[in-house]
């Protein structure tokens, strides 16, 4: 029994240590939470006596500039496709793509063997026409002396025949010597006239091979230009030197004409003369009537001699059109040369070969392209504005560009193209912003980011955009900090007080405040809890930013609820 009852008692040691133990430590762990708790609660009416700490920033007078950001794209000024006149192979080619050329310079040149040979054939026409031309003056000037020397002939003629009749009237006793020489004049005109017929049947012959061979060679002609082997101004050439025999031919069967006229006048003088001598004696006054006869012949005969004289017209017409065709065939050598210059094709400008379309040895056409110069010494941004920034956009403006590809480097340039009609669909306005690009760094379409001023405040009262405060319906329809709003002021005594301000433009930094606040003083931008008007703060120390404000990090404090506004630019 006895031994039942100790281990009994030992069990019962076993189980109690423990508890103890266990009671003990609950115990410590309570008074110790209540310790911490008190603790907490005399650092919170502490703290609260102190104040809350915030970060704070200080008013002050700067520019405030809204901008305008846009992506466009970068162009050349003047680009131009260099393109042949001419067809032919390409016979040179060096310049590729990248390569800098100088206006005027030699880029290409095409095989110039086909327009060498026009040249030359259109050369060869000009010397036929020349010739040809110099051939009709050397025949105007004979036919001009042969109608002088006729003219002056029958002139010589008439004055003979009023001497003759003079002399009839004067002594009609010497009508038979006169009849005699009559008779004897008359059969030396027949003599004449039958030369002159036998003269102009040889100028028809003559005329008839001329005419002859002008109209083979208007037949060939005609064959040629429908085989297209020569010019059509050849075939003219032709046809007017057809027109010309022609002429020459009527004009030999006039000259026959008149011959066989002036013949058979001769014979019927013959006849009267011999008649004369016969009743001379009887008939004193058919001599003297016959001698006035003669005087009306030699008169017609004059006249016959002075209308030759329109030959002349008709030789100056010829010459003309020689002329016409010397002008002809000289211009032909004019264009035929200017296309022989044509096969060499130079760079209307400096700039960059952008692009190369042919290789030497292929074929080019007229029209053509065979490379494409751009110059780039200054190029284009070309982008658009919405109609509400086109209001503040001008001709002359100044712009800042800056390209990725460029490492965001940034170029100055101005305003120099602003279209006044907007695009239908997207209603935009299209700028190009001039750039300066010596260097040649900015390449056309590469892209760019355009930064242009579209309105400025000047030495206006700033604060951060963090020390403002904006509710919904105070915030502009753009979601842009402008209009009424509210700060937290700190006072000389450290003490918060919300007020009431009017904003204006703002950036990515600050915000105009254009009522309410002073220079100088003191705003809040950040705390760790909300702040109350009246309330107690402290001004923690923070960074400060260029601006004048302060910044700090968010491992420091968070912002206040409803702090902030849009990134207005």
């Amino acid at each position: 029994m006895q031994a039942g009852k100790g281990l009994m008692m030992k069990r019962w040691i076993v189980f109690l240590v423990p508890a103890i133990l266990l009671l003990g430590m609950i115990g410590w762990r309570i008074s110790q939470k209540n310790a911490e708790t008190a603790a907490r609660k005399t650092q919170q009416a502490a703290r609260g006596k102190a104040g809350s700490i915030v970060e704070a920033a200080v008013a002050v007078r700067r520019d405030i500039v809204e901008t305008y950001e846009a992506v466009g794209s970068a162009e050349a000024p003047s680009t131009v496709n260099v393109t042949p006149k001419v067809a032919g192979r390409l016979q040179y080619l060096q310049v590729r793509e990248g390569d800098s050329v100088q206006a005027g310079q030699i880029l290409a040149r095409i095989d110039p063997a086909e327009v060498q040979a026009d040249v030359r054939n259109v050369e060869a026409t000009l010397a036929e026409a020349q010739s040809r031309l110099a051939q009709a003056q050397v025949t105007e000037d004979a036919t001009n002396v042969g109608v002088g020397a006729a003219i002056q002939t029958q002139q010589a003629a008439l004055a003979t025949a009023r001497a003759v009749s003079a002399q009839a009237s004067a002594d009609q006793g010497a009508q038979i010597a006169a009849a005699q020489a009559a008779v004897a004049d008359a059969e030396g005109r027949v003599e004449a006239a039958k030369a002159e017929i036998a003269s102009s049947e040889a100028a028809i012959r003559t005329a008839q091979a001329n005419l002859e061979n002008a109209q083979v060679s208007l037949q060939r002609q005609q064959s040629l230009v429908k085989e297209g082997a020569t010019a059509r101004q050849n075939l003219d050439n032709a046809q007017t030197i057809l027109k010309v025999q022609q002429g020459a031919l009527d004009e030999a069967g006039q000259r026959k004409e008149n011959a066989l006229a002036a013949q058979n006048s001769a014979l019927a003088q013959q006849r009267v003369a011999e008649r004369q001598v016969q009743i001379a004696q009887n008939k004193a006054k058919s001599d003297i009537a016959a001698a006035q006869a003669g005087v009306a012949q030699a008169r017609a005969t004059l006249s016959s001699a002075q209308a030759n004289t329109s030959q002349r017209s008709a030789y100056q017409k010829n010459l003309q059109a020689l002329a016409a065709a010397v002008r002809a065939a000289e211009a032909n050598v004019r264009a035929a040369q200017a296309r022989l210059g044509d096969t060499v094709l130079r760079s209307p400008l400096t700039g960059v070969v952008t692009q190369r379309s042919l290789d030497p040895g292929g074929l080019a056409t007229p029209g053509q392209t065979i490379v494409t110069v751009q110059a780039i010494r200054q190029v284009w941004l070309t982008t658009s504005v919405p109609e509400e920034v086109s209001r503040s956009v001008y001709l002359g403006q100044t712009a800042v560009v800056r390209f990725d590809a460029l490492s965001g480097e940034a170029y100055t340039g101005r305003i120099t193209q602003l279209n006044p009609a907007a695009d239908l669909q997207s209603r935009q306005f299209q700028i190009r912003v001039r750039l300066d690009n010596p260097r040649g760094r900015i390449k056309p379409g590469m892209s760019g980011q355009v930064v242009l001023e579209t309105k400025r405040a000047r030495n206006v009262v700033t604060v951060p955009r963090e020390a403002v405060r904006f509710t919904e319906t105070d915030r502009a329809a753009d979601g842009d900090a402008a209009g009424a709003a509210t700060v937290t002021v700190v006072t000389a005594e450290n003490k918060a007080q919300v007020r009431n301000v009017r904003t204006g433009l703002s950036d990515d930094k600050s915000v105009a405040v254009s009522s309410g606040l002073e220079p100088g003083e003191k705003v809040v931008i950040l705390t760790g809890r909300e702040v109350k008007d009246g309330q107690s703060v402290r001004i923690a120390e923070a960074k400060r930013g260029k601006d004048g404000g302060a910044s700090a990090t968010a491992a420091q404090v968070a912002p206040p609820a409803g702090a902030g506004g849009g990134s207005q630019k």
